[in-house]
């Protein structure tokens, strides 16, 4: 550490301990005998700008106590520093890399959904066709079976069938007997015909083929 003098005087302090020492504004170290032959002016002897000083001793600020340090001091703890803010430079610079990398996964990752969400679309659309297709084939088929049902249901109502079917009332209201009587048939060709192939027997109660 240097040794502490006035700028003006070069009184030292170890020389002169009772006596007070300044440290003006502009830097200068100022003793307390000089420091009264400029305290009318209020301007430093040595330099000319306003003055304004602080005593030197144990009470001063710790920005103004740092001036008298030992610079290697200060030379360790700026190494300190340095590599806190270089560590701390490192970690910000990791973390951005990161956080790049997980956008550039989450990228992709968004990419591969769209592309399944484009193929599950079109496979949407080709299943609604085929359900379309799949409609529209029963519907013909129903509409089909419906005809044929109503084909089948005019055809039992033929005027052949009517003048058949009145031929055997008025045969079966006429030949009511206790003897034997023809029955009324109709062939496969809708004619009718009178058979005795089967009768009824009032005393023996029984039927004769």
């Amino acid at each position: 550490m240097f040794r502490v003098h006035c700028n003006k005087c070069f009184r030292h302090r170890k020389t002169d301990p009772t006596v007070p020492f300044h440290l003006a504004q502009c830097r200068h170290v100022i003793c307390g005998p000089c420091l009264g032959q400029s305290s009318q002016e209020r301007k430093c002897l040595l330099c000319g700008q306003a003055l304004n000083t602080i005593q030197i001793n144990r009470d001063m600020p710790t920005c103004v106590a740092n001036y008298f340090e030992d610079p290697l001091r200060f030379q360790h703890l700026y190494r300190k520093i340095s590599k806190f803010q270089a560590d701390q430079r490192a970690s910000d610079n990791l973390g951005f890399y990161r956080q790049l990398q997980q956008l550039e996964q989450n990228k992709r990752q968004l990419e591969g959904f769209c592309k399944m969400e484009a193929q599950l679309n079109r496979k949407v659309v080709e299943e609604k066709k085929r359900i379309a297709e799949l409609r529209s084939y029963i519907a013909y088929h129903e509409d089909a079976q419906k005809r044929r049902r109503h084909s089948a249901h005019e055809g039992t109502h033929t005027p052949e069938f009517k003048e058949a079917w009145n031929t055997f009332v008025s045969t079966s209201d006429t030949t009511q007997s206790d003897k034997p009587s023809g029955r009324f048939c109709l062939d496969a060709n809708m004619n009718s015909r009178s058979t005795r192939s089967r009768s009824y027997d009032v005393d023996t109660k029984d039927f004769r083929i």
